[in-house]
């Protein structure tokens, strides 16, 4: 079957092929474990890294969310897969067009990523990286 791959350290979006495996998901998206949030109205479901904000930097990008009142839009560390879901939560090929997909997509490049009491703080990969020299030398 189809599927749409979001690579944000190339700042590519193409179909691919995907088997139907769910191991698959594991080594398409080279992580160790993924997580389905769901930014379309029409069953689609992106696949993401479970673990991507657990990285000290990742490759970032942020999705339009047909729901723009809870959440317009979703910032994602890593790789992506576009994915539809059957009335049985079976992955079947892809609805919402490659068009479609790309037309939603910003690439937000490397970012750095502390974690604190707070949660999670996403910045530009070279702030991130001159705070962390900051630190070191105070």
């Amino acid at each position: 079957m189809k599927a749409i791959l979001i690579n944000p350290k190339e700042e590519i979006i193409r179909v691919i092929s995907y088997d139907g495996d769910y191991k698959s998901i594991y080594q398409i998206l080279e992580c160790r474990m993924f997580e389905c949030v769901y930014p379309f109205d029409n069953g689609d479901t992106l696949f993401i890294d479970e673990e991507g904000l657990l990285k000290d930097s990742n490759y970032s990008f942020s999705i339009k969310a047909d729901d723009k009142k809870q959440f317009p839009w979703q910032t994602v560390m890593g790789k992506a897969l576009v994915l539809g879901t059957d009335a049985e939560g079976e992955s079947i090929e892809h609805k919402t067009s490659l068009e479609e997909v790309k037309s939603r997509i910003t690439f937000n490049g490397k970012v750095a990523i502390s974690e604190n009491d707070r949660g999670f703080t996403v910045m530009p990969f070279d702030i991130g990286e001159a705070l962390k020299n900051t630190e070191g030398n105070a």
